[in-house]
């Protein structure tokens, strides 16, 4: 008859230690200054979240890249075709 108020201790005890270990760093005020640090963390701009500004920056790369591209194409006289022959040129 021993050994079960023996285990019922040990239990009892065991149940204690583990609430007051699991409620010690769960504090309101540990909470409210990780709110406080980031209140909204999954925003990286006033409106955007951060795949939002990834894909902003991949289509203004990709833009600017074919604008590139159509820049030199204007540079080299490849852009329409010479006006200087007669002969009809075809589109």
């Amino acid at each position: 008859m021993m050994r079960p108020r023996h285990g019922v201790r040990w239990i009892a005890v065991l149940t204690l230690a583990a609430g007051l270990a699991g409620c010690a760093g769960n504090t309101a005020a540990g909470r409210d200054s990780a709110v406080r640090s980031n209140p909204t963390p999954e925003l990286q701009t006033l409106g955007g979240r951060p795949i939002d500004t990834d894909n902003r920056v991949a289509l203004t790369t990709d833009e600017n890249l074919r604008m590139a591209n159509q820049d030199l194409l204007r540079l080299w006289l490849l852009d329409r075709p010479s006006r200087l022959t007669r002969e009809r040129m075809p589109r």
